[in-house]
C-alpha cells in the first residue's frame, strides 16, 4: 500500500492518501488464470465404460432418456454419475427412481426411455439385473448403447 503526504508548508495541515496497488492482485489472478487453463483439460470427466461395438444400431433420441452405467466391476451407477460413489447399492432403489422417473415423463407427456450403458467386459448377468429392473418399474422401451461399427473379434474372424 502506497502513502504520500500532502502539503509541505509550514502551519498547513498534512493529510495522508492512500491508494490501493491493485498491480500485485492482477499478477496473482493471472497466474491462478494460467494455473487453471493447464489443469483444466486434464481433469477427468465422467466414468469410463468401454462399449461394445454393434454394426446394426439404431440411434434413439436420448435426451430424456435415463441412463444407467453398469462397469465392468459390475456397480450400477446412477444418472450422470462422475464417480462410484453414485451408485445404486441395491436394485431395489434403482426401481424407485425408475418409477420417479416415469411419473415425471408422464406427467410432461414426454417418451419413456431408459438407456444402459453397459461396459463391453462387465458381466452379461448383472446387465440383465438391471434389464429386468426396469422391466420390473414399468418401462418397456429399454436401449443398450452400443457404438457404431462391426466389433473386432467379428472383423478378424471373416478374415480366416
Amino acid at each position: 500500500m502506497a502513502m504520500s503526504m500532502g502539503g509541505g508548508g509550514k502551519g498547513k495541515r498534512r493529510r495522508a492518501i492512500s491508494d490501493i496497488n491493485v498491480t500485485p492482485l492482477v499478477d496473482v489472478m493471472l497466474v491462478l488464470l494460467v494455473i487453471f487453463m493447464i489443469t483444466a483439460p486434464t481433469l477427468k470427466e465422467g466414468f469410463f465404460v468401454e462399449i461394445p461395438q454393434a454394426d446394426a444400431t439404431q440411434q434413439i433420441n436420448i435426451e430424456d432418456a435415463f441412463q444407467v452405467t453398469v462397469t465392468e466391476a459390475g456397480l450400477v451407477l446412477k444418472p450422470g454419475a462422475q464417480t462410484d460413489d453414485l451408485k445404486y447399492d441395491r436394485l431395489t432403489d434403482l426401481i424407485a427412481d425408475l418409477g420417479k422417473y416415469k411419473k415425471e415423463q408422464d406427467a410432461a407427456q414426454k417418451p419413456i426411455t431408459v438407456m444402459i450403458v453397459g461396459d463391453r467386459n462387465a458381466r452379461y448377468e448383472r446387465i440383465m439385473h438391471v434389464w429386468n429392473a426396469v422391466r420390473n418399474a414399468g418401462i418397456s422401451q429399454v436401449s443398450l448403447q452400443v457404438d457404431p461399427g462391426a466389433p473386432a473379434d467379428v472383423i478378424e474372424a471373416g478374415k480366416s
